[in-house]
């Protein structure tokens, strides 16, 4: 079996049912599940890897929050459209306590010890993945969250505090931010500063 009918399979039989419930919607081209809460919108979407082979499907889900009320604020603020909404994003490797043993990814074979496998990956999914990004719940859990990513984007992260109504909060970030800015966005944060904080 192609490694995308071999994931689809599984995402179908086993995911779909215990996800549409919870309310995401899935879009089958993607693979994508998408749900909208509030002001955030949480999408986990599949990656395979170029490895993969007949019968062999080896996988791992990019996880993301956005926000259109974002779009909205920056373009308002700065009169210029936003490249994207995205409040935090992640592999799901980065998750805290996303349980994978000892390997990076998951890898289906076509064979029984599939469901095994895509159980494991499931209970990670409802267990980790959607309660982790579901702390998020206002601009200052999203904050704090961006803070604590692989990769801080910290002009965001003062956003995201502005939005909070956390000036002091947006600036000290900020000034950490141009601290160890390196040059490629130093002149994103010193704009921000100046801007915000003159």
């Amino acid at each position: 079996m192609k490694p995308k009918d071999l994931l689809n399979f599984y995402i179908k039989t086993d995911l779909l049912p215990l996800l549409e419930p919870l309310g995401f919607k899935y879009a089958k081209s993607t693979p994508k599940f998408s749900r909208k809460t509030g002001h955030f919108n949480l999408s986990l979407s599949f990656c395979i890897s170029k490895y993969s082979s007949q019968d062999e499907c080896i996988f791992w889900t990019m996880w993301d929050v956005s926000s259109n009320e974002y779009r909205k604020w920056y373009e308002q603020t700065w009169d210029t459209q936003l490249a994207n909404n995205v409040v935090v994003a992640s592999a799901d490797w980065n998750i805290p306590n996303w349980l994978e043993g000892n390997k990076e990814h998951f890898t289906l074979y076509n064979k029984k010890s599939d469901k095994k496998e895509f159980s494991k990956f499931v209970q990670n999914v409802i267990n980790i993945g959607i309660p982790h990004y579901e702390q998020i719940i206002d601009w200052n859990t999203a904050a704090e969250m961006a803070l604590n990513e692989e990769d801080v984007f910290y002009e965001r992260v003062c956003d995201f505090y502005l939005m909070a109504n956390e000036k002091k909060k947006a600036k000290d970030v900020l000034t950490y931010g141009l601290e160890g800015a390196t040059d490629e966005n130093y002149e994103d944060l010193k704009q921000r500063m100046d801007k915000y904080f003159k």
